[in-house]
């Protein structure tokens, strides 16, 4: 029941927290965002805000490319480090993010990140100011995903790393529920075709 009422804006978690990689002139980062999503299909458009403080942020915007990339709940603890270290504290001569905290990227493709479930590359074709992060829009250029983590209908079968908020993660289980849109046909439409798209 929604009984209490409050201006603190809070409540868009849970979700799954991508990690943003990102290069530009020789300098390489990655960061936690759980503000992201899907944007349009055809043209296939990504999107994730970025706070303008952010070490990524110069990145993004000289390289005009990123990387996102969704690790499996194993890897909960370096996810959580990416969002918890800051590129801008390092000591001098200390080793980036990646090394810091054990991950690393494929030899050819260096803003994925290996043992993520799925990787898109995207490059920047809008910057839209949100009040106090930019969203970048990214055109999806390359799609890599691990098919072990996926079934025929490319359903996610693995355990994603569930971001609660606080440094706090859960798993997603292999119990599910499927609701097939041919429970939600109105009466008079039987029969006929469903529609995508509500």
């Amino acid at each position: 029941m929604l009984s209490e009422v409050s201006t603190q804006f809070f409540g868009y978690y849970p979700g799954t927290v991508a990690l943003v990689t990102a290069e530009h002139a020789g300098v390489r980062n990655v960061m936690a965002a759980g503000w992201h999503t899907a944007l349009s299909a055809q043209p296939p458009l990504y999107g994730v805000l970025i706070g303008r403080e952010r070490a990524t942020h110069p990145l993004v915007v000289g390289s005009g490319t990123f990387g996102i990339n969704f690790l499996p709940a194993a890897q909960a603890r370096a996810v959580q480090g990416t969002g918890a270290l800051s590129l801008h504290d390092r000591p001098p001569g200390e080793a980036d993010k990646f090394a810091r905290l054990g991950l690393d990227t494929l030899p050819d493709a260096p803003l994925a990140v290996a043992g993520a479930y799925l990787h898109y590359l995207c490059r920047v074709t809008q910057t839209v100011p949100t009040g106090d992060h930019d969203l970048f829009v990214g055109e999806v250029l390359e799609v890599r995903h691990d098919p072990e983590a996926y079934d025929r209908q490319r359903l996610f079968t693995g355990e994603a790393a569930v971001y609660l908020g606080r440094s706090s993660y859960v798993t997603t289980t292999q119990d599910r529920a499927q609701f097939p849109p041919e429970d939600y046909r109105w009466p008079a439409a039987v029969g006929t075709p469903p529609r995508s798209g509500v």
